[in-house]
């Protein structure tokens, strides 16, 4: 995943979130979600898992292969991360 971790992230700056399908992208942001520790599990192993991917294919399918609320869940840590990674790679405009 590291190999492509820089791709998805310059890619996802501009509106092109290849990990994922648009579909689960709006359903995480749409739907409730409730975490419990069984969902923070599968998130941690989804991650854990896709860290030794390198090809973005098998990520994405390895992504649509997980349950649906830890999918949603990595989904949302995924943006989160983004948004904290554009705070602190870009500069701030005054």
């Amino acid at each position: 995943m590291w190999r492509t971790l820089p791709f998805c992230l310059d890619q996802s700056l501009r509106g092109y979130h290849h990990l994922f399908d648009p579909g689960l992208v709006r359903r995480s942001f749409v739907e409730p979600l409730e975490v419990d520790p069984d969902v923070v599990a599968g998130a941690s192993t989804l991650f854990e898992e896709l860290r030794t991917e390198g090809d973005l294919s098998t990520q994405r399918t390895r992504i649509r292969s997980a349950p649906d609320s830890a999918q949603r869940l990595f989904v949302r840590l995924y943006f989160d991360y983004l948004d904290g990674w554009v705070a602190r790679t870009r500069p701030t405009l005054h």
